[in-house]
């Protein structure tokens, strides 16, 4: 069982109601038990990745690094976040939380992350 699963299909949808569905989009876990999504824009070499231990990172052409959002950031910040280095700025700072986080915490202090 992937717990993070629902958190990668709230942000796919966020993002393809934005318009910028992404390219690809891969929701794994790592040998070491860690939870991982990846969000591809291979063409414009852009993509975010989170990750259950630290969070979310942006890579894109003009900038990259961790993204100062919530742990688990709200879908459509994330989906503005990729819009902003879609079009050549960094993305924004927000602290705004996706909804469903509650049980996505939880499920991450059982597995101890």
């Amino acid at each position: 069982m992937m717990p993070h699963l629902p958190y990668a299909d709230a942000v796919h949808a966020a993002l393809t109601e934005a318009d910028l569905a992404p390219e690809t989009l891969s929701a794994t876990e790592t040998d070491d038990g860690q939870f991982v999504v990846l969000i591809e824009w291979p063409t414009v070499r852009t993509s975010l990745r989170w990750h259950s231990g630290t969070g979310w990172r942006h890579s894109a052409p003009h900038c990259g690094g961790p993204m100062f959002v919530d742990h688990l950031a709200d879908p459509a910040a994330i989906a503005e976040a990729a819009g902003l280095l879609l079009d050549g700025f960094p993305p924004h700072t927000t602290r705004a939380r996706w909804t469903g986080a509650p049980t996505l915490d939880r499920a991450l202090a059982a597995r101890g992350i």
